[in-house]
C-alpha cells in the first residue's frame, strides 16, 4: 500500500493553505475522531473548497503525517522546558523531582491528546503513515531520563543506569499514554485517581523502583 502524499507547499499562499488546514483539523480533533472527519467538513471547518484540499492531499490520511510532525514538535517542545537542572536536583528530593516531571508529561499528554490520539490509531492501521520516525522521539525522552539518573544517581540503588531510564520511559509513558488515550475505556477503568493526583501515583511507582535495590532475576524468588 503506498503512502497517501501531501504535494510540496512551495509558495506562499499554498503553505498558508496547508496552515489553516492543518489548524481547522486540530479544532475539529478536540471534538471528534480522525475517522469520522470528513474532507468536505474540514474544508468547510478552514473555509477552503473541497478541491483545494484534493490539490494539497492526495487524500484524508496524507494528513496523519503532518500531524506527527506537529506532535514530534511540541514534544520536542516539552522536553526543553522540563528538563531538571542541577539547581533543581540541589533543592529537592528525588520524590518530589519525579513528581514534577510526571506532572508536567501529565499535563502536557492531557493537553495534546487529540493530536496523539489520531497519530497513535492511525499509525497502527497504517505505520507506513509514520514509519519509524516516532522511534527518534522515545530515543530523545530515554536519553533525557538518563541525564536526569545521572544528576540523581547518588539517591537511587539502581546500578544500571540505562537499564533504569529504559524502564522509566517505558512505565510512565505506558501509563500515562493509555490514560490520556482511553480514560474509563481501557485499563483506566480500574483507577479511580485522575489529574495530579494520578500522575503523583505513577511517580511514587518511579521512585519506588529506582530506590529498590536490584535483584538478580536468577536470585529472584519465584
Amino acid at each position: 500500500m503506498s503512502k497517501p502524499r501531501a504535494r510540496p507547499a512551495a509558495q506562499t499562499r499554498s503553505k498558508q493553505t496547508c496552515e489553516k488546514l492543518m489548524a481547522a483539523l486540530e479544532r475539529l480533533l478536540r471534538e471528534k475522531d480522525f475517522d469520522t472527519i470528513g474532507v468536505a467538513e474540514l474544508a468547510q471547518e478552514a473555509g477552503v473548497a473541497v478541491g483545494t484540499v484534493y490539490r494539497r492531499f492526495e487524500n484524508k490520511q496524507a494528513l496523519v503525517p503532518l500531524l506527527f510532525d506537529l506532535w514530534r514538535d511540541r514534544s520536542r517542545e516539552q522536553l526543553s522546558h522540563a528538563a531538571i537542572t542541577e539547581d533543581d536536583i540541589a533543592q529537592s528530593d528525588l520524590r518530589s523531582l519525579l513528581r514534577r516531571q510526571i506532572r508536567a508529561a501529565h499535563a502536557f499528554i492531557c493537553e495534546q491528546a487529540h493530536i496523539l490520539r489520531a497519530v497513535h490509531l492511525q499509525g497502527r492501521l497504517r505505520p507506513d503513515l509514520i514509519g519509524e520516525d516516532w522511534k527518534d522521539l522515545w530515543d530523545e525522552a530515554r536519553a533525557g531520563n538518563r541525564a536526569f539518573l545521572d544528576l540523581v544517581k547518588d539517591r537511587i540503588a539502581r546500578d544500571d543506569l540505562d537499564r533504569a531510564a529504559d524502564t522509566m520511559i517505558y512505565l510512565a509513558n505506558t501509563a500515562l499514554v493509555e490514560k490520556a488515550l482511553y480514560g474509563k475505556d481501557g485499563a483506566g477503568h480500574v483507577m479511580r485517581l485522575e489529574g495530579q493526583a494520578f500522575a503523583d501515583e505513577m511517580a511514587d511507582v518511579i521512585y519506588a523502583y529506582l530506590t529498590l535495590p536490584e535483584v538478580s532475576s536468577d536470585t529472584a524468588a519465584p
